[in-house]
This record gives C-alpha cells, sequence and structure tokens, in this order.
C-alpha cells in the first residue's frame, strides 16, 4: 500500500503542471496591442504572472523530485534492496534539498511587485535577473536528478533504460549582456529580451513533461509487477 500511495503522490505533481506550467497571451497579442489597450496596465500583470510562474514551476519541481525518491525508496524497502541504494537515495534527497533550499529560492512574486514599485522598477531587474537564471539553472538541476536515479534504478532493478533530460542550451543567456545591449539601442533590444521572458518556459516544457511521463510510466510498471 505504501508503494501504491508513494507512487499516486508523483502522478500527482506530474498531473499539477495543467496548472502551474502555464501558457500566457500570445506575445504579438500582449506587446503590441494589449499592454497598450489597457495603458499599461496589463504589463505589470504579466510581469507579475511571470514571477508567479517561475515560483509555481519551482515548487511543482520540488515536490515531484522528493515523491520520486520517496517512492524509489518504498521500492528498494519493499523489495529488500535498499542496502543497495540507500546511501545513492541520502545523497540525491539532500542535493535536491540543498538545490531548492539555496540556488532555487523563491522569487515571490508578490513582494517582488511590491518592491519594484517602492524602487521605481530598479528591484524590477533583479527579479528579471532571478527569472532568467531560474530557467536555465533548474535544467541542469533537473537533469543532474535524472542522472543520479537512473543510476539508482538500475542498480535496483527497476528499468532497462533510464529517464534523461535535455537542456536547452538556447536559454543559457547573460543578464548583464542583456542589460547592456537594451541601453546601447535606447530599449529597443528590450523587445527581444521581453519575448524571450514571455517565451522561454514554453520551450523547456516539453522535455520536462516527457521526462516526468517517463519516470510515472515506470514507477508504475514496477509497482504492478510488484
Amino acid at each position: 500500500m505504501e508503494q501504491i500511495h508513494a507512487v499516486r503522490q508523483v502522478d500527482r505533481y506530474v498531473h499539477q503542471r495543467r496548472a502551474t506550467d502555464q501558457r500566457f497571451v500570445s506575445w504579438p497579442l500582449y506587446y503590441f496591442l494589449l499592454r497598450w489597450v489597457t495603458l499599461g496596465i496589463y504589463s505589470i500583470v504579466i510581469f507579475y504572472r511571470r514571477l508567479k510562474r517561475t515560483d509555481l514551476f519551482r515548487e511543482r519541481q520540488a515536490q515531484y523530485t522528493a515523491a520520486v525518491i520517496t517512492a524509489t525508496r518504498q521500492f528498494a524497502e519493499q523489495h529488500e534492496h535498499y542496502g543497495a541504494a540507500r546511501d545513492d537515495l541520502n545523497d540525491l534527497w539532500r542535493f535536491m534539498k540543498e538545490r531548492f533550499e539555496d540556488e532555487h529560492k523563491p522569487i515571490k512574486a508578490g513582494a517582488s511587485l511590491a518592491l519594484s514599485f517602492l524602487t521605481l522598477g530598479i528591484y524590477g531587474f533583479y527579479a528579471t535577473y532571478r527569472t532568467m537564471r531560474f530557467w536555465w539553472e533548474i535544467q541542469l538541476t533537473e537533469q543532474d536528478f535524472y542522472d543520479q536515479l537512473g543510476t539508482i534504478w538500475a542498480k535496483l532493478g527497476m528499468v532497462n533504460y533510464p529517464v534523461t533530460l535535455e537542456v536547452n542550451e538556447n536559454l543559457r543567456r547573460s543578464f548583464g549582456i542583456y542589460l547592456f545591449l537594451t541601453i546601447i539601442t535606447l530599449g529597443i533590444f528590450w523587445i527581444v529580451w521581453d519575448y524571450r521572458m514571455h517565451t522561454d518556459p514554453e520551450k523547456i516544457y516539453p522535455e520536462f513533461h516527457s521526462a516526468e511521463d517517463g519516470v510515472l510510466g515506470a514507477l508504475r510498471t514496477v509497482d504492478m509487477r510488484g
């Protein structure tokens, strides 16, 4: 029963992506129409939603990876293989906990928006920097997670082929360079920057979802073999 409950938890966090992995209104419609029609108000809304989307994705990934580790631990214990992977599972648990607590701290959309107003927009650049950094580094964290998970699963004999995640190198961008280009082009480069901030997450969702579906499918298979 514990194994079944653990797999259901993984399933729960996989399906949460319907609410958290958001696709916004198309960028041309937003940038060239909605923000003008609303006299800039919709730009504030989009800024907040981008930050909130980052926090929601972060939270879901933290819960999902923890649930996968728990399900793997339950499988190992019930099949008397725990000794073969105990240290590796503990190391993976600590690694992911440290990454989400230290490297992927919440941006806190509401507080960031308030501070952006109070600092006349200055804090908004910092929040933008953290958002850019997050979408690149979360890929590296999850890639490491799947690599280590695959090693553990191989030791436990759970799967023949490990689940992998490919990093989208196009999201490796320099905040400093983007800011510099925006300044020297008198704001024109901001159009490119804004477009990428709006659409970058959508470029990595399919890879994350594919990996999650692979993990869930594998856990369901070993659970049925139980």
